[in-house]
C-alpha cells in the first residue's frame, strides 16, 4: 500500500456518537490516544475550528472517521 502524507494528529479525548461519520465496528469508536489524519478544516456551527479526520487500522483500512474541534486534537511533527 502506498504510503500516505497526510498531517497527523494525535485524539486529546473521545468524541460524542453523533460526530462519527463511520465506525467499522462497536469497539472502533475514537477513544483519546488514536492517531488520525487530517483531511479537511472547517468552521463548526459556532463558530469553532472543526476538521474532518480519518482512523485508520495497521493495514490501511478505515478504522472510523468523524469530525473533531481543533481542541480534541494535538498535532504530531
Amino acid at each position: 500500500m502506498k504510503a500516505r502524507n497526510s498531517p497527523k494528529a494525535q485524539l486529546l479525548t473521545g468524541i460524542p456518537a453523533e460526530r462519527v461519520e463511520y465506525a467499522a465496528d462497536c469497539d472502533s469508536y475514537p477513544k483519546a490516544g488514536d492517531i488520525v489524519e487530517l483531511d479537511q478544516g472547517f468552521t463548526g456551527p459556532h463558530g469553532e475550528s472543526m476538521g474532518m479526520v480519518v482512523c485508520r487500522n495497521a493495514d490501511g483500512g478505515i478504522k472510523w472517521t468523524g469530525d473533531v474541534m481543533d481542541s480534541e486534537i494535538e498535532l504530531l511533527r
